[in-house]
């Protein structure tokens, strides 16, 4: 509350000359006038510290209340949602499979995941600016990323959406990227991400030149369009998928320590004894949702007759 200042005023002298009543005044010497009063301004009040604005009231969220801003911005909502939450504050939205097809809900707060997997939702523009960590849009119609640009994403999940531009996520420190059954036909955008675990089943990709030097340790091909495994050579990649595809050299997996292989023996024309040579745990022709025939290096190489 800002103080009241009382102004200070100083009043001029005032000069009498008294004479005695009845007689002659005295001869008085004349008097010297008297030095005009000075003026005096108030004194000028102090300046009243600025107010602080108020900080906004935090709201402390309860999955009720989410579930009612929800629905609010979308009617059909059914309230599915799974909520994880940290003192009254939401910091990650399950909404997989939801009726929800507006985003506007997420202006009351910003979780660090959010998985919209399922969901009608088109249109992620109010995700822009966000500090998203974890992003699943996996069977979403959304085709635009670039309202991600420049998030902070460690993981997004892509899969079965008609995606086709990765450039927003270009420098993003992505460690889990999933872009099956996709339109993307160039990974180039993720050559600066840190990707551990990629897969790039189904898509109509041909070069993975932008792997080189990527800190992989799982890698899936499958029904892909590459040919060449060079850029693989010399990294740190245990789990290798490239079945159902036209690679025929295996030449660039010497070294590696691979403990999962999944190829296409008939296709190789090269590097069977260099997959012979790798320390592998596993190895199979099929590893998907429609089976795997995933067995021991010794059993394998017997069933092959090699």
């Amino acid at each position: 509350m800002v103080a009241l200042m009382k102004s200070l005023f100083l009043s001029a002298p005032l000069l009498l000359v008294i004479a005695s009543c009845g007689e002659k005044p005295a001869l008085v010497e004349a008097a010297k006038p008297a030095p005009a009063a000075t003026a005096y301004a108030p004194a000028a009040a102090a300046p009243a510290p600025a107010e602080k604005p108020a900080a906004p009231k935090k709201t402390f969220w309860t999955a009720e209340m989410l579930h009612t801003e929800i629905k609010y911005h979308n009617p059909g909502y059914d309230g599915s949602g799974e909520f994880n939450m940290q003192e009254g504050e939401p910091v990650a939205l399950s909404l997989r499979g939801a009726k929800v097809s507006s985003l506007e809900f997420l202006t009351r707060f910003s979780p660090l995941a959010l998985d919209l997997s399922g969901t009608p939702i088109k249109d992620i523009r109010p995700l822009k600016g966000m500090k998203l960590v974890e992003l699943y849009l996996e069977d979403s119609p959304v085709t635009d990323l670039s309202p991600l640009r420049g998030m902070p994403l460690e993981k997004i999940y892509l899969s079965r959406t008609p995606v086709s531009d990765l450039s927003a996520l270009e420098g993003a420190p992505l460690v889990e990227v999933n872009i099956v059954d996709t339109r993307v036909s160039d990974i180039a955008p993720l050559a600066k991400s840190p990707i551990q675990m990629l897969w790039l089943t189904g898509i109509p990709v041909t070069s993975i030149a932008a792997l080189k030097g990527m800190p992989l340790v799982s890698l899936t091909l499958h029904k892909t369009k590459v040919t060449d495994l060079s850029p693989l050579s010399g990294s740190a990649l245990q789990r290798l998928h490239i079945g159902e595809t036209p690679v025929t050299d295996l030449t660039p997996l010497k070294g590696l320590s691979l403990t999962r292989l999944v190829f296409t023996p008939a296709g190789i024309k090269a590097g069977l004894d260099v997959a012979r040579s790798l320390p592998l745990q596993e190895i199979g022709t099929k590893f998907d949702e429609e089976g795997r025939d995933l067995m021991p290096p010794e059993a394998f190489w017997a069933q092959q007759g090699k």
